[in-house]
């Protein structure tokens, strides 16, 4: 919307609240005068609508009464052809076990199911065949056929009325609900105009407006806090599976490095007994020979004992 040098002039000009030379409370009371003005005109709007509403609900209340005294005069005009039933049947005397009043029965049982649907049951073979075999109606069957029909049609309409019953009083209830709402929102409108009619200077307005920022703003900083945890939550999760992970595959990592330690442990034990079997071999080797050598010193020393002995011998011989 643009705003053109004479509405710059209306809002900033020489306006009552463009003036520089008015005093603020009078240009507040004025302003104030403009928020009861507007007060007025909300109440008014709102009374206007609670008149139509009010006629709308005297209107369907009305249609429901209407309709309930419709209903009564069915329900005396059903009583009626009933009744006339039964005099007929006193009349001709009709016994309740007769033939003639089962095959009435019977053919009640047809009309209803062919004026209303299968809401009223079927007709077994048995039924049907007997239909077909009685013939000519007698005159008491027709007398309550037509009185039957005749009724019926005053039920049908009773049943119609009580569905129109039904949902004018569901839209009564549902207006009352709406009215409650209403209610709630005018009642709030009209006390936000009173606050700001009976606001005596400049600064309540601020204050007013200075809280409801400051009240959007924490709304918003809670939000976003609630954001904030939301998604801190949502890494945290992350970070702890990666850890769970990550602790699993050191465990599989722990696992194979002992699997492999146990296997090296178990070649180095084969080497050690390996090398000590080793040894004691070449310590066996050394005691024997050893003892070879021995052995070897005794027989030169014998032999050294028998040469001895043979030259003394040869000597001797000699001599």
């Amino acid at each position: 919307m643009k705003v053109t040098q004479q509405n710059k002039a209306f809002f900033f000009g020489n306006t009552p609240f463009g003036n520089k030379e008015m005093d603020v409370k009078e240009r507040i009371a004025m302003k104030k005068q403009l928020h009861q003005k507007e007060a007025v005109r909300i109440v008014s709007t709102a009374n206007k609508t609670e008149k139509r509403t009010d006629r709308v609900v005297e209107e369907r209340r009305e249609e429901i009464s209407r309709l309930l005294e419709e209903n009564k005069e069915a329900n005396a005009c059903v009583k009626e052809y009933r009744q006339k039933m039964a005099q007929a049947k006193e009349e001709y005397g009709i016994e309740d076990d007769s033939q003639e009043q089962k095959d009435l029965e019977l053919l009640q049982k047809a009309y209803d199911i062919q004026k209303h649907g299968s809401s009223h049951g079927q007709l077994t073979e048995e039924e049907e065949a007997r239909l077909k075999e009685m013939g000519e109606m007698t005159e008491y069957q027709k007398l309550c056929m037509e009185a039957y029909g005749q009724a019926d049609f005053y039920k049908t309409t009773i049943e119609r009325n009580n569905l129109k019953i039904a949902g004018e009083a569901a839209a009564v209830r549902m207006i009352g609900i709406e009215r409650l709402k209403e209610h709630g929102m005018v009642d709030a409108q009209v006390a936000k105009e009173k606050i700001m009619a009976a606001a005596s200077d400049e600064a309540i307005a601020m204050m007013v407006e200075d809280v409801q920022k400051n009240v959007d703003e924490k709304a918003e900083e809670i939000q976003e806090a609630a954001e904030e945890r939301k998604e801190e939550k949502e890494e945290e999760k992350k970070r702890k599976k990666k850890r769970k992970k990550k602790k699993e595959e050191e465990e599989k990592r722990l696992e194979a490095a002992q699997a492999d330690k146990s296997e090296s442990e178990a070649a180095a034990e084969a080497i050690r007994e390996n090398a000590q079997n080793l040894t004691q071999q070449a310590v066996d080797s050394e005691d024997v020979m050893r003892d070879v050598d021995n052995e070897m010193k005794k027989l030169m020393q014998q032999q050294k004992l028998l040469e001895e002995d043979l030259k003394g011998l040869s000597l001797d011989v000699v001599r």
